[in-house]
């Protein structure tokens, strides 16, 4: 078995010479080819090692995402997110947080439906698609590069905290307890997200497992939840997902 060190390396070399990637499904479609036609002894562990990886080495998100959003054809659905739209239909506008916000399709809405939106992002490309499609949508739109752990949330500050395709970690306990912790009474978080039991083999990066998305929010009152096999945002095939809406108490 390679190194960890080693395969990681490997990676992110690839990646960094890569051509523009349409979907995170293509980015490692197309790196299982490259160890096979470079003869690597075993491309399905080592590309199990990448995905295990992945859930917990950074550094690797903003060169995938870069080059998913400079893409001419990016196959991720550019409408704004049904759940997000859903949970904000009749309640007020406030503040807005969208982690992972990507190129702002969902920020840029919540904008137009008058919420004073900041998105947060690790891709220096979707940043600066999203404040240009605000500009042209005429809204303001705050933009924060800077990956989701190190960001300060404060406390009691949005009225709202949407996490869309967002990182695998909202379904653990710490991180949901600052989102929480970060939302003023009545507030929401609006998740959505690929999902898969924590025990199954080689799952994708962000995926959630369902259960310990509602036990992290346990403390909150949940609104909505689903344990679904529907078409995601990202996927034109039907999959395993999660959605969830949970107020602060």
């Amino acid at each position: 078995m390679i190194p960890d060190d080693e395969a990681w390396g490997r990676f992110l070399g690839w990646l960094r010479d890569a051509a523009d990637l349409n979907d995170p499904a293509e980015v490692f479609r197309r790196y299982a080819i490259s160890l096979e036609a470079a003869g690597a002894a075993d491309p399905k562990a080592e590309l199990g090692t990448i995905l295990r990886l992945m859930r917990v080495r950074p550094d690797a998100w903003p060169l995938m995402f870069d080059k998913i959003y400079r893409s001419a054809a990016p196959r991720f659905n550019p409408a704004p997110n049904a759940l997000l739209l859903a949970a904000i239909a009749g309640r007020p506008p406030g503040r807005a947080l969208e982690v992972a916000m990507g190129q702002g399709r969902n920020a840029v809405a919540l904008a137009r439906a008058g919420w004073d939106v900041t998105g947060l992002d690790v891709s220096p490309e979707g940043l600066a698609i999203a404040a240009g499609e605000a500009a042209r949508a005429g809204v303001a739109l705050r933009t924060v590069q800077e990956p989701f752990d190190r960001f300060d949330y404060g406390h009691a500050r949005w009225d709202l905290i949407a996490v869309i395709y967002g990182p695998g970690a909202i379904a653990t306990r710490p991180y949901a307890a600052r989102l929480q912790q970060a939302l003023a009474p009545g507030g929401i978080v609006v998740v959505e997200s690929f999902a898969s039991p924590a025990a199954s083999p080689n799952r994708r990066p962000v995926d959630i497992d369902p259960r310990d998305l509602l036990a992290a929010f346990e403390g909150c009152r949940i609104r909505r939840y689903e344990d679904t096999d529907d078409v995601t945002d990202w996927t034109p095939q039907t999959t395993s997902l999660v959605r969830l809406i949970a107020e602060a108490r």
